[in-house]
């Protein structure tokens, strides 16, 4: 179709062309003009035409004799472009090669963007990004530094130094580039997420809870996940803290507490802190703050410990009053269990255990069924439910108690964790439980570390009443 058309195009220009030659031609008159001595006189059409011709011939030595006065620039300029289409394809390719892992090609890339690149920029970026691809830390952190110096590099040639001073060990240098471009207006979160990372993995819970706030003004980081890391901050921080400083350990929990109360470590030192000062009843308080939030069994076992030697009726009323405020959670019903048994209420307790072991089976409530069948009398079965304790999976909640006395007793490791596993999802990590630490005995209550302090759990007694069938544990009356 455009071969046609092409064609009919060359007709038209050929017949246009004759008929204006025709034309001319049949113009009559004559132009006449001196030579020598002598007129020439030539008809009116050839001299239209021959003029036409002339000034042609005139303009193509005009265009020759003007081409050559701009053919330098033009040279120079197909030259300029040949150039940055080079650099620029030496700069691509460099960059995936560094991306891609291949460090010697990278490397000979940003040799060869450093002769015909004119962005003094993308040279850097490229030469950076080849150092680190070679693991060149020390030249990495060379390269990101020099941008900084260049217009619209900083940000970036920070981002780049701090990278690569942490790669090489360097923590000091890397924190002072991030809070350097901390210090730099703009949208970017990686200061304020690398500063906070930094401080958190060097357990300066101080410098962290500063970084957060800022974070805060900034619109860095808002909601439940500020919320509980700010928890986890304040919580770690009044561990850490000396003996003499319990008053300001305790203003560290409290607000811990205020910023998340589903944080069960800050309840119960929180609490622990009060039970040491003789606050009883504000250490209730707070358990069952904690309780209200997430149900946890150190906060019960801290509260039957309150106070030391008290009677078995004062402590089943603090249990029941945290019962109370969640009476629907799974430790509370295991809780209700425990009281059963506490009053000898073997019946109910077996109950409450059977409908609790048929949602999750676990070792914990198969060695509480062994204690309550015992209790009760029937110790073929009692004996069945201990050898599937053996078998049945462990709670990570419950290992968070130690034997020894204590809960939640992290290393500096496990709060760092913590900072990021609660307060970005609201999941505590579980140390004891990870590693298979030995676990406090189902059924036990846990002895604090106290000087004198003995556990005084009675051995349980079975009642006097008609021994129940062993697996017809909840009844169609009930």
């Amino acid at each position: 179709m455009n071969r046609i058309v092409l064609f009919v195009l060359i007709l038209l220009l050929f017949a246009v062309a004759a008929t204006f030659a025709w034309w001319a031609l049949s113009l009559p008159g004559a132009v006449t003009f001196p030579y020598g001595e002598q007129e020439i006189s030539v008809q009116s059409g050839l001299a239209a035409f021959l003029l036409l011709i002339l000034g042609g011939v005139i303009a193509f030595v005009w265009w020759i004799v003007s081409g050559l006065f701009i053919l330098p620039g033009k040279i120079g300029k197909n030259r300029q472009v040949s150039r940055t289409r080079k650099a620029n394809s030496a700069l691509t390719e460099g960059l995936l090669a560094a991306e891609a892992g291949d460090a010697n090609t990278a490397l000979k890339l940003a040799r060869k963007a450093a002769k015909h690149a004119d962005d003094e920029r993308l040279q850097l970026l490229l030469e950076a990004r080849a150092a680190e691809a070679n693991d060149d830390w020390a030249g990495a952190e060379r390269a990101w530094g020099q941008l900084t110096r260049l217009p619209g590099g900083q940000l970036a040639g920070l981002r780049g130094s701090a990278t690569a001073a942490a790669e090489r060990g360097d923590q000091q240098t890397a924190e002072a580039r991030a809070r350097e471009a901390l210090g730099i207006k703009s949208n970017a979160d990686w200061p304020f997420n690398s500063l906070f990372d930094l401080q958190v993995s060097r357990g300066e819970w101080t410098k962290a809870l500063e970084t957060l706030s800022i974070g805060e003004k900034r619109g860095l980081i808002k909601g439940d996940s500020l919320r509980r890391r700010r928890a986890v901050l304040h919580t770690a921080r009044a561990v850490g803290l000396p003996l003499g400083s319990k008053l300001e350990a305790q203003k560290e929990l409290a607000e811990a507490l205020r910023s998340a109360p589903a944080f069960s470590p800050a309840a119960w030192h929180g609490a622990r802190q009060l039970m040491t000062d003789d606050k009883a009843k504000s250490a209730q308080t707070v358990l069952e703050t904690g309780w209200k939030a997430r149900p946890h069994p150190a906060l019960a076992q801290l509260s039957r410990r309150l106070v030391p030697q008290d009677a078995p009726e004062n402590i089943a009323a603090r249990l029941k009053e945290l019962i109370n405020s969640n009476p629907q959670h799974r430790e509370s019903r295991i809780l209700e269990a425990e009281l059963s048994m506490d009053a000898a209420d073997w019946t109910a307790a077996i109950k409450a255990l059977a409908l609790l072991v048929e949602e999750k089976p676990t070792a914990r409530l198969c060695l509480l069924m062994e204690r309550a069948l015992k209790g009760y009398g029937d110790t073929s079965e009692a004996d069945r439910w201990g050898r599937m304790a053996v078998s049945a999976s462990r709670e990570p909640d419950w290992s968070d108690l130690d034997p020894k006395g204590m809960a939640f007793d992290f290393s500096q490791r496990d709060w760092s964790r913590l900072v990021y596993a609660f307060g970005d999802v609201g999941d505590l990590v579980h140390p004891r439980y990870e590693s298979f630490g030995r676990e406090l005995e189902a059924g036990r209550v846990v002895a604090l570390p106290a000087p004198g302090e003995e556990d005084d759990v009675a051995t349980p007694k079975a009642p006097d009443e008609r021994r129940m069938p062993p697996l017809d544990y909840v009844t169609d009356d009930d």
